[in-house]
């Protein structure tokens, strides 16, 4: 593999929805007092500064609680903490620019496109840390790992991912007497009959995560993958790729309009909240959007598991979440130790979050899982972690699908050809733009 080099930003990156919301409950069974006792960091860390550069997470009162939370664990352990809060549009660039200079945060977050294999030299083994959290809480899901391991050793931890079910109406659904949409082709016939009498589809046809990551569902259910387990080579010119092209355009021309092509990561959420969509496939912050804006529709919206493409198949795509450290950090053990305790207390930030941050360690699966197991519409999200999957699948995030995710090449071949590009040009198009991008970092 050749050495890390700074990310090039992407002109669109990671930009999720964002809907206002509050969080509703707080630290069930245990003060924040007693969660503070219950680690006691290291007597070297006090007098310390720790600063953590953090996203703006899509539900205000989430950051609230972070902020407060982590200036708690400060002040009990004699560390200064320092939390920055940007858009995650501007992390990737953020983060390059603090990779050129060799300062800035010890903390760094990165969301949905994670950058660990391009900067993995320049950060710190967190291996420790993970394997403590894997004891302790019944181990990572398989998935976890080919996020941030490079070389048999965790360069990332991971906190949390964001689920993307099926958000339907079952008032139409019922009221034309159509299946629940359990497979892709049932969502299709949903979207083709639906269409006609005002009520449409829509899936990112545009350079957002949205559409990086949905469509991925799509293809991967349906057989498809993109490179080889071991991930060191492309696979992405095969037949189930041309029948799953044949598909989308399908349902683009039978259940979309032409707004996809310029819709954002929040645009299905408006979809949805304006009563005009019969389904989105998207994360429950569209679900909290109508929720607050438009009771009468969300009585109505109803989740769904990831559609099946083949019979008996779901694998769904899911915006993964990882926290890494700088090796030129200056104040690493209270990073660890941070970040350590964090990870302790995810069900927390899962229910801050109402829910929207899922956990990666298997011990927290453990029905009923706070706030989605206590909302009947949600329990279903319980049942995802056994098909989730991360870019990479069925094998590790390589750099070369690092870099083809930030620059939304998948996204774009599909865009061509409905848009009116002939298929064998689509495919040529998003194969020779896969097979470019991995020549790169062939080992010579």
């Amino acid at each position: 593999m050749m050495d890390p080099q700074p990310a090039k930003p992407a002109a669109s990156i990671v930009n999720r929805r964002k809907f206002l919301a509050t969080a509703g409950a707080g630290v069930a069974g245990s003060s924040l007092l007693t969660m503070l006792d219950a680690r006691q960091a290291p007597a070297q860390i006090k007098g310390t500064t720790l600063r953590i550069l953090q996203w703006s997470h899509f539900i205000p009162a989430y950051d609230a609680w972070y902020d407060k939370f982590a200036k708690e664990w400060g002040d009990k352990n004699g560390v200064k903490v320092r939390v920055d809060h940007i858009p995650h549009l501007d992390i990737p660039a953020r983060m390059a620019a603090e990779f050129a200079a060799g300062a800035g945060h010890d903390i760094i977050y990165n969301g949905s496109s994670i950058l660990t294999r391009l900067y993995y030299k320049n950060l710190v083994d967190l291996s420790d840390v993970a394997d403590a959290a894997g004891k302790k809480y019944g181990g990572w899901i398989p998935a976890a790992r080919s996020l941030v391991e490079v070389e048999g050793r965790w360069y990332g931890l991971p906190i949390f991912y964001i689920l993307a079910p099926m958000l339907y109406r079952k008032d139409l659904f019922d009221a034309n007497n159509l299946k629940y949409p359990d497979t892709w082709e049932l969502a299709r016939v949903a979207a083709r009959t639906l269409k006609p009498k005002g009520h449409p589809t829509g899936i990112a046809l545009s350079q957002c995560a949205d559409a990086n990551l949905f469509w991925r569902s799509m293809f991967w259910s349906h057989g498809g993958i993109e490179a080889t387990p071991s991930g060191d080579a492309p696979t992405i010119d095969s037949k189930e790729l041309r029948e799953f092209l044949k598909f989308a355009k399908a349902l683009f021309e039978e259940g979309m309009t032409p707004e996809v092509f310029s819709w954002d990561d929040a645009s299905d959420n408006r979809y949805l909240a304006s009563g005009i969509a019969c389904w989105v496939h998207d994360a429950i912050s569209a679900y909290r959007t109508t929720e607050d804006t438009n009771p009468p529709v969300f009585q109505n919206t109803f989740l769904g598991l990831e559609p099946q493409g083949q019979p008996g198949k779901r694998v769904s795509a899911a915006a993964p979440n990882v926290w890494m450290v700088w090796k030129f950090s200056k104040n690493q053990q209270a990073a660890k130790e941070w970040l350590s305790y964090l990870i302790d207390n995810d069900l927390e930030g899962m229910v801050q979050s109402r829910g929207y941050n899922m956990p990666y360690l298997n011990d927290r699966y453990k029905k009923p899982m706070p706030v989605i197991g206590a909302d009947p519409k949600l329990q279903i999200l319980q049942d995802f972690p056994k098909f989730v999957a991360f870019y990479g699948y069925p094998g590790p995030s390589t750099t070369p699908i690092q870099e083809i995710v930030n620059t939304f090449v998948f996204p774009d071949m599909i865009t061509k050809f409905c848009r009116g590009m002939a298929l064998e040009d689509a495919v040529k198009w998003g194969v020779g733009e896969y097979r470019r991008i991995y020549a790169k970092y062939k080992q010579a």
